[in-house]
């Protein structure tokens, strides 16, 4: 008797943390990857991209979300990259934003990028995607340039 309760207490603990831990059962999954054109069609999947240069690159994923409104999720995208300078100096290391992202039966799809505008704005080194609900990470791509 005193083996079976000492298992089920094992058993509910391994299933409590199971349950508390948001990603697990969260499936998510890379369609596409690479450098794109003005029209935002892939014209070469890489995770190389060339710095100091002119660019556009990103991904394009799925994740599910667990929503089945069939409608728009708000996702968090980050961006950690090398330093950039803006124009009035101040230095940037990335960004935080909230995105929407259209939701089909329960799975929320969409791409992410960056496009360099000029030389400047594509400094080597590693540029790392991250998309999250909340406190868990869904979804995290790095690029390098260089």
């Amino acid at each position: 008797m005193n083996k079976f309760v000492v298992f089920c207490r094992s058993s509910a603990l391994m299933l409590c943390l199971f349950c508390s831990s948001g990603i697990a059962g969260q499936e998510a999954k890379i369609i596409e990857y690479g450098i794109y054109n003005d029209a935002r069609e892939l014209i070469k999947q890489t995770k190389i991209v060339p710095a100091g240069e002119v660019v556009q690159f990103g991904f394009c994923f799925e994740v599910f979300v667990n929503f089945f409104d069939d409608n728009k999720y708000m996702l968090t995208q980050t961006l950690a990259h090398p330093e950039i300078a803006d124009d009035g100096g101040w230095p940037n290391i990335g960004y935080n934003v909230p995105r929407k992202f259209k939701v089909v039966n329960g799975t929320a799809f969409g791409c992410v990028g960056y496009n360099a505008r000029a030389e400047k704005e594509a400094p080597a080194g590693e540029w790392t995607f991250s998309l999250s609900d909340g406190n868990d990470e869904l979804v995290q791509f790095t690029f390098i340039l260089k």
